[in-house]
């Protein structure tokens, strides 16, 4: 028997009975399981929504479902302007700033020149911090030095100029000079040294957040570090100024040669010996130059120009040194195919290793001397170092 029919039974008025009770129990109950029927799916079907949300819910936050979210980005590198910055805590890169390079002058390039950060939180509002360089601004450093300035750790000065307009906090100048160039390749001789200017803006009339602002500004004077033509060079490798060593020979008749480390009144210098004319006129057979171990670090090769007078229709040969790691040192001729002269000397008891070119053609002119590492990376480059035509041809 089954429930609802046992019910039924229960719930029967017997004939001739006279319970008031049992009059329509079953019909109420009837009515009562129809009420409990329809509140239980109302309830399941909340409780399978729920669930059913709390599934796409659960699905969206799974990370392999999710878009990949990059990092804030908290340092900045600007290579042509010398410096480096770890953006202060609570701060992130928010875009770098390109344009005309501080130096050299007239025909400055085009390149990265400075970097914008921003708060992670977006407070305080409208806050700014904007590094960037400029030789022009050294002006304003003089205008402004009246005031005083400080030093950072390394010596460098700094010094705060007074906000303009209604969102600028205020501007940190710092003293930025150049030691030596952004790659080996060139040397920036800029008209002004070097300025690096921290300006830093917030929402005006919010004091909290502007005073904020330059707390941030101030570790970010703090936290500036110089890299390539911003950073001091190491002392560079020099030989005692008596040091006498023959690097090589080279070169037949009258165009033979010895490259030598020969001290002169004292001083060490690189000499080129050209024996069949040393025979006939002692003084006119060699050419010295005294060793500037500066220049061969700064400009990656140091390169020197003679005149073979006495070898008919050849007037030019370009010698000279290079650090150590240099391998070969191009020669580009205007109107001719480049040469490549490979270094030598590495087995020599001298921190450089030295070059000779076979005789050039009279009347050429030099476009550039490169020198290059085994790999073919360029060390040092220079763009005409002997500018015009060079050893007019004479008849033999």
């Amino acid at each position: 028997m089954s429930l609802e029919e046992e019910l039924r039974r229960l719930v029967r008025r017997p004939e001739g009975s006279s319970w008031p009770a049992d009059r329509g129990a079953y019909d109420r109950f009837l009515r009562r399981r129809a009420r409990r029927g329809r509140a239980v799916a109302a309830a399941t079907g909340l409780a399978l929504a729920a669930i059913l949300g709390t599934a796409v819910l659960l699905a969206r936050g799974l990370p392999e479902q999710r878009a990949p979210v990059a990092p804030a980005r908290t340092l900045a590198r600007v290579p042509n302007e010398g410096f480096e910055l770890p953006a202060p805590g609570g701060w992130r890169v928010d875009r770098e700033l390109t344009g005309t390079v501080s130096g050299p002058f007239p025909d400055r390039p085009r390149g990265v020149v400075g970097v914008v950060l921003v708060p992670k939180s977006q407070r305080p509002r409208e806050a700014t911090i904007t590094v960037t360089a400029s030789a022009d601004s050294w002006v304003l450093w003089e205008a402004t030095e009246s005031a005083g300035s400080k030093r950072r750790a390394d010596g460098r000065r700094y010094q705060l100029r007074a906000g303009t307009g209604p969102r600028e906090v205020g501007q940190y100048l710092i003293e930025w000079r150049d030691f030596c160039p952004s790659g080996p390749q060139s040397c920036r001789r800029s008209v002004w040294p070097r300025v690096l200017l921290v300006t830093g803006t917030a929402a005006p009339g919010d004091a909290a957040g502007r005073e904020q602002v330059l707390r941030a500004m101030l570790r970010v004077v703090a936290a500036l570090a110089p890299i390539t033509d911003s950073r001091r060079p190491p002392r560079p490798p020099t030989v005692p100024p008596g040091t006498k060593v023959l690097l090589g020979k080279g070169g037949s008749g009258r165009a033979a040669w010895e490259a030598w480390i020969e001290p002169v009144r004292g001083s060490a210098g690189f000499g080129i010996h050209f024996p069949w004319q040393e025979q006939r006129q002692p003084t006119k057979g060699w050419l010295w130059e005294s060793l500037e171990p500066e220049r061969i670090q700064r400009d990656g090769l140091y390169p020197l120009m003679d005149c073979l007078s006495w070898v008919p229709g050849s007037g030019l040969l370009l010698s000279g040194l290079a650090p150590e790691e240099v391998a070969t040192v191009g020669i580009e001729l205007a109107g001719r195919p480049p040469l490549v002269v490979p270094t030598f000397a590495r087995d020599k008891p001298v921190p450089w290793v030295a070059f000779v070119s076979p005789p050039l053609p009279a009347g050429s002119t030099v476009d550039r001397v490169v020198a290059l590492d085994a790999a073919g990376t360029v060390v040092g480059s220079l763009e005409q170092p002997y500018p015009g035509t060079l050893c007019r041809p004479r008849a033999g």
